[in-house]
């Protein structure tokens, strides 16, 4: 298909009334260290996508040779793979972004899927708002453990500063995200530390209400390798992003999050507890405000996330 890269299977019309040669631009990133026996599901499930013009893989510096096997059998078939030395998940998406020129990017980790016709519905969402930066949607986890997690309606400044209720994978506009330094931070929480400087910058984001992807749950994943750090991350975001804090108590007035939240968020945060032990809190106090039920949240404490 001419103007897609490495997107063999994106055929699908445009919707009524919006031709093709008038729809924004979409990239998908897909960064990959080591995740070759899962790499491939994820290239497919991007290219079968209604929504596509760029799809680039990220090679950040994998060693495992299977890993390296499954780079060359989709570069064989015209798949576009980047190639770097290891840097981190924030570095190679950031390598994809400049790999691309599309004005809609979206980053899907190596052992996720996306669902079918996820990016259509981001895209239209942006499409609709030019003065929205992102858009997103709930996920639904699977293997080890399954369910559908909802997520946090809008890019609140208030509430990222306490908590990240946002998925990691989302639809955000290049005119929004390079000003804003995109994925920078190197060792953990990079989506969370990005959000932040959207919200910083007065950015807006919406979530769609539709499964957008698939969370592989599969041994340890480096969200819960952080969450072991998160004091130590916290206080690194509170120190790469002075403004957002200094005006907390204001963008307190002008949130919409629930009442039960903005008295629970503040107050968790000044108990006399380890920082893990309020992020957890905080999860809870996230997912009672938002009528998300009692019964998951219980299985989810059983099951230790």
């Amino acid at each position: 298909m001419p103007g897609i890269i490495g997107a063999v299977h994106s055929s699908a019309p445009p919707p009524a009334g919006r031709p093709r040669s008038a729809q924004t631009s979409v990239a998908v990133v897909i960064p990959c260290f080591n995740d070759g026996e899962t790499l491939t599901q994820a290239v497919r499930s991007a290219q079968d996508q209604d929504r596509l013009d760029e799809l680039v893989v990220v090679d950040d510096g994998s060693t495992d040779a299977s890993t390296l096997d499954v780079f060359h059998a989709l570069e064989d078939e015209g798949v576009r793979v980047v190639h770097r030395d290891n840097g981190g998940l924030g570095a190679a998406r950031m390598t994809g972004v400049r790999a691309t020129g599309s004005e809609y990017i979206f980053c899907l980790d190596a052992d996720d899927r996306l669902r079918p016709g996820a990016l259509g519905a981001l895209a239209a969402a942006l499409d609709d708002d030019p003065g929205l930066a992102l858009a997103w949607g709930d996920y639904l986890l699977f293997g080890e453990r399954s369910w559908r997690q909802e997520t946090a309606p809008s890019l609140d400044p208030w509430q990222i500063s306490y908590q990240n209720d946002i998925p990691a994978s989302v639809l955000v506009r290049r005119s929004a995200l390079l000003p804003s330094g995109g994925w920078e931070l190197r060792g953990g929480y990079e989506d969370w530390d990005m959000l932040m400087g959207l919200a910083e910058r007065g950015e807006r984001g919406l979530r769609v209400p539709i499964v957008v992807y698939e969370y592989r749950q599969h041994g340890p994943r480096m969200l819960s390798e952080s969450a072991a750090r998160h004091g130590e991350i916290y206080a690194l975001l509170r120190g790469r992003h002075p403004g957002l804090f200094a005006s907390r108590r204001e963008a307190w007035r002008r949130s919409d999050a629930p009442w039960t939240l903005k008295l629970a968020l503040p107050a968790i945060f000044a108990l006399p507890i380890g920082a893990n032990r309020r992020r957890l809190l905080a999860g809870a106090a996230c997912h009672l405000a938002g009528h998300r039920g009692l019964g998951l949240l219980i299985s989810r404490v059983k099951d230790g996330s």
